[in-house]
């Protein structure tokens, strides 16, 4: 493995607890952006980074969920069923890495990183203030297809998941406490689908998870607590367009 040293287990938990952060207040998981981080550092990216991020986004995701289920923020109508589905389809993205060359897999993370940052630099305008309304629950085949999707990346399905929540009605801050819920088991059921093939550092999963776990609590209650966040979700916005293009210049170098 190349992550290898205290201090980079200490630069890696650092880094790890301000993404966590940042994508717990977004009820994300830290999944989608902990990949190309962690690539940074000489990882493989199936049978190292995928099990790591994917435990980290479960890890993650409860931690923020538990918080805003405390603020009852959560509509746990829609997020159970959802939860279902993409907990099963998730296991059948990770079947179809069999086929799916790594070279794809970044190109796919690229295209990911720079749909989200779009999504958060420029998110709908919706006054919080005011009920969601939402008349058409996500139906099971879209759900499922982000499951797979999720399941192939290794992120969890919380980045199609968000976006997806937001354009059927919900509003931003109700989207993401849902997200958190829904995103939990998916990754679980994708991470024990890597665990015949995954290869651990348990100093750096014990470090990452703790760190992670505390960022994402200190997200999810900065948005509970109704604190304005564009201004940090555009600097993040930055800095996932930054990742993909330091990707892009990895895959053509």
């Amino acid at each position: 493995m190349a992550v290898d040293g205290w201090t980079l287990y200490l630069v890696l938990s650092v880094v790890l607890f301000g993404l966590s952060f940042l994508s717990g207040m977004m009820g994300l998981g830290v999944a989608f952006i902990a990949t190309p981080v962690l690539a940074m550092f000489g990882l493989d990216l199936k049978n190292e980074i995928m099990p790591l991020s994917l435990w980290l986004n479960g890890v993650t995701a409860i931690s923020s969920a538990v918080a805003f289920a405390r603020k009852k923020m959560i509509d746990w109508r829609t997020a159970v069923p959802l939860l279902i589905v993409t907990t099963i389809a998730a296991p059948i993205g990770v079947w179809l890495l069999q086929f799916t060359s790594t070279s794809l897999l970044w190109w796919l993370y690229v295209a990911v990183l720079l749909f989200l940052a779009w999504r958060m630099a420029f998110p709908p305008t919706q006054d919080d203030s005011v009920p969601s309304v939402v008349t058409e629950r996500p139906l099971g085949g879209a759900s499922s297809g982000i499951g797979v999707f999720a399941g192939l990346l290794g992120v969890g399905p919380g980045f199609l998941m968000m976006p997806t929540l937001v354009l059927l009605g919900f509003a931003a801050r109700t989207a993401a406490a849902t997200n958190s819920v829904v995103v939990t088991l998916p990754s679980f059921s994708a991470f024990i689908a890597h665990l015949p093939e995954a290869r651990f550092d348990w100093t750096l999963l014990i470090m990452t998870t703790i760190t992670a776990i505390a960022g994402a609590q200190w997200g999810s209650r900065f948005m509970a607590n109704r604190v304005k966040s564009l201004t940090l979700t555009r600097i993040f916005a930055v800095a996932l367009v930054l990742l993909a293009v330091q990707r892009v210049f990895a895959l053509l170098g």
